[in-house]
């Protein structure tokens, strides 16, 4: 089995801050990375709640609502936003932001936000997997295979495309053109709002590469504390999400260290979007790394990712955030969406591939 190498860029006046780097040979640069995932994680839900608790949220959501003018138009930016925005951050990040501000817009102005946001989740699937940072089994992948940026995004860039089209046809046709009314600007508590920003700020300059882990934990809890209102802050947290992520990063960081599968061609690519609706693309990425062909193997997660419940993380944090917020919302609501975006997919994929050469 192939072993991953974490290249990392920050100053070098900050080189030695990194987590890694602190932990030296004591901890394996594996465990290290899943531990600082977790941590980031756990941070952005924090802020995501001091931004929600400052009614900053609703403040934007109103702002959206009354600037779209219609239902349809509203649903697009916000599906089209998180695509093109999974696209540069990771989609889980991009879901952690945008999906609170979705429920929130999303019952003022009346719409079906379940489906908004069960789009939403496939939008994150689907946007993200242009890029070799968009989603953690790209990421796995293109270092994994040593893939050049530019050849990863000319591989992904027609699946990307199918995906992009899929998606707005989806949009288009689920969401009527009804006229919304003018919503009324609230106030938000600039004090958690600019604090809330800030922490913000700090959590993107991280993934920037600009501050380290151990410097981005304790400004950004500094910074919540300050808002005296940590207590409400904690109490919104979903718990149980959080823990269902500490159980996958170990499970992830376990299936490392199992033996890999080659797979080719056809074989590759129905067992990556099958293994993927069984056991979630992340894993199934890594069982399947013994594959010579990265590119069927990259698409074939990518595929995967909408699917099943399991199938993602975005897919898990998409019905999480709307479990909470609609206890009715069941988990076939998103599967019947994600299995047919998933069928499209592949059944517009294959003539390419076919055409490609590369089945």
């Amino acid at each position: 089995m192939h072993y991953i190498t974490l290249v990392e860029y920050s100053p070098p006046m900050l080189d030695g801050l990194s987590l890694s780097r602190l932990l030296g040979g004591a901890m394996d640069a594996r465990l290290v990375s899943s531990f600082e995932f977790l941590v980031l994680f756990l941070l952005m839900m924090l802020v995501m709640n001091a931004l929600e608790l400052s009614g900053l949220l609703a403040s934007l959501g109103g702002r959206m609502v009354n600037r779209s003018g219609s239902e349809r138009r509203l649903a697009l930016f916000l599906c089209l936003l998180v695509f093109f925005a999974s696209a540069l951050l990771t989609n889980d990040v991009v879901l952690l932001g945008i999906v609170p501000l979705t429920i929130v817009v999303g019952s003022a102005a009346k719409m079906d936000v379940r489906r908004l946001v069960i789009f939403e989740g496939i939008a994150a699937n689907s946007g993200s997997l242009l890029t070799p940072f968009g989603n953690p089994q790209n990421i796995f992948i293109s270092v994994h295979y040593d893939v050049p940026l530019w050849e990863f995004l000319g591989t992904m860039l027609p699946l990307w495309l199918i995906s992009l089209g899929l998606l707005s046809a989806a949009v288009f046709a689920r969401f009527p053109d009804r006229p919304l009314s003018h919503i009324h600007k609230k106030d938000s508590d600039r004090t958690v709002a600019a604090l809330g920003v800030a922490a913000l700020v700090v959590i993107i300059l991280y993934f920037g590469r600009v501050l380290p882990t151990v410097l981005v934990a304790p400004v950004v809890l500094g910074l919540l504390l300050s808002t005296r209102r940590m207590g409400s802050i904690v109490r919104l947290v979903d718990w149980k999400l959080y823990l269902l992520f500490v159980f996958m990063a170990l499970a992830t960081y376990a299936m490392l260290r199992v033996y890999t599968l080659e797979l080719s061609g056809a074989g590759l690519l129905l067992g990556s979007i099958g293994l993927s609706q069984l056991a979630s693309n992340v894993p199934a990425a890594f069982v399947l790394s013994g594959a010579a062909d990265w590119r069927l193997l990259a698409i074939g997660v990518d595929i995967g990712g909408s699917g099943t419940l399991i199938s993602s993380v975005a897919t898990v944090i998409a019905y999480r955030f709307i479990k909470r917020h609609d206890p009715k919302t069941s988990a076939w609501d998103f599967m019947k969406w994600g299995a047919l975006f998933c069928a499209a997919q592949l059944a517009l994929m294959v003539p390419v591939l076919l055409w490609l050469g590369w089945l």
